[in-house]
């Protein structure tokens, strides 16, 4: 299958050398939702605009529909952009806002009103096309702008940060409403946003970036639970992976936590690919959903039990997330549990099977 989307090498270099994206590599399949998140500054929505025309190329291609487009005005480039603040023309109705590309592209009138109604009905529009923006609702307002682009039927659709204004119940459920419209449409999308739920939620597969650079490109369940690197673990997932400092046993059999006594005995699998790392210092890496409190599961991983002291209990209505300690490091258990907690010090345990190492320079992980 043809990609809609290539970019080759391609790097954002502005005039006072801030160098804002390097080297991003990536071949978008038709059909795909690919979201480019990250924390602020990383780059993704520079690399949205450097595809939108809106943001010159400094160097490397920009392939659309099987042509290279770095110098091809936006108009030209057959994309369709949606705005985080839906830049909507307060002085149209929702009808001439989503017509008004079309119109202003002389595209026959009658043709302009089979396109606007059709995109009205997907996005459930239609009693709103003679109200003004400020009669709208923030979401309706973000539907008004999907249509917009919808209309101009592009080949691809490039989204930036389009629910962060909205709040959290409204983009709960405008984040299925865009699921259902990528499946109806069967477009393309891009999509940039801060928020790695909805990065889980929507995507076919994430690009994570941090400080201009492409961390990792996978499926979500790919990127939870195989992270490149210590910082992709650490960004996705809620809450975020614990990391716990030690070193592999000259054995090669054990991982021994830093100056706390407590030992974790590695999986055949594990001591296969941490021969290299015999003797010397790894940071060992699980989720919380696998520090387990439970006694069906302490009896089971009964090798990989230790004392974890609570510090405080967040209550979140089927499940509770403890925060305290192993050690002298930090640590959170999601328990799936409606029973309160009270203890200041339990014994818990880790599954080591759903464990993973990670170098302590490169911070990648040990494959």
């Amino acid at each position: 299958m043809a990609a809609d989307v290539v970019l080759k090498n391609v790097n954002k270099v502005y005039p006072n050398g801030f160098h804002a994206v390097y080297d991003f590599n990536i071949d978008i399949q038709k059909g795909e939702f690919i979201v480019l998140c990250g924390p602020s500054g990383c780059g993704k929505s520079t690399t949205l605009r450097m595809i939108a025309g809106l943001e010159e190329i400094s160097s490397g291609d920009l392939i659309i529909n099987g042509k290279k487009v770095n110098n091809v005005a936006p108009k030209d480039r057959d994309i369709a952009m949606v705005f985080q603040n839906y830049a909507l023309y307060a002085h149209m109705t929702v009808y001439h806002n989503m017509a008004f590309s079309l119109t202003i592209r002389k595209v026959d009138p009658v043709e302009i009103h089979a396109r606007v109604m059709k995109a009205a009905e997907v996005l459930g529009l239609v009693p709103y096309l003679n109200r003004k923006p400020k009669q709208l609702s923030g979401g309706q307002r973000q539907r008004v702008a999907l249509g917009r682009a919808i209309v101009r039927d592009p080949v691809v659709f490039l989204l930036d940060e389009p629910l962060s204004n909205l709040d959290a119940k409204l983009r709960g459920s405008m984040r299925k409403e865009l699921m259902q419209l990528h499946e109806r449409l069967n477009a393309t999308f891009v999509y940039v946003t801060h928020d790695q739920i909805e990065a889980l939620t929507l995507a076919t597969r994430i690009v994570v970036m941090k400080d201009g650079y492409v961390q990792q490109i996978a499926t979500p369940k790919e990127m939870f639970d195989n992270p490149e690197n210590l910082f992709v673990g650490g960004f996705i997932g809620t809450p975020p992976m614990n990391f716990l400092h030690g070193m592999i046993d000259n054995s090669g059999i054990k991982f021994i936590q830093d100056g706390s006594g407590i030992e974790f005995e590695l999986t055949e699998h594990q001591q296969e690919i941490i021969g290299n790392y015999i003797g010397k210092n790894v940071i060992m890496a699980v989720r919380p959903e696998f520090v387990f409190i439970d006694n069906a599961n302490l009896e089971k991983n009964s090798k990989n039990a230790f004392d974890f002291k609570i510090d405080y209990t967040e209550y979140l209505g089927a499940y509770h997330l403890l925060y305290g300690y192993i050690g002298d490091e930090a640590l959170i258990s999601k328990v799936y549990t409606r029973q309160e907690i009270t203890d200041t010090e339990i014994k818990a345990c880790v599954d080591m099977e759903h464990v993973h190492f990670f170098d302590v320079e490169t911070t990648k992980r040990i494959r």
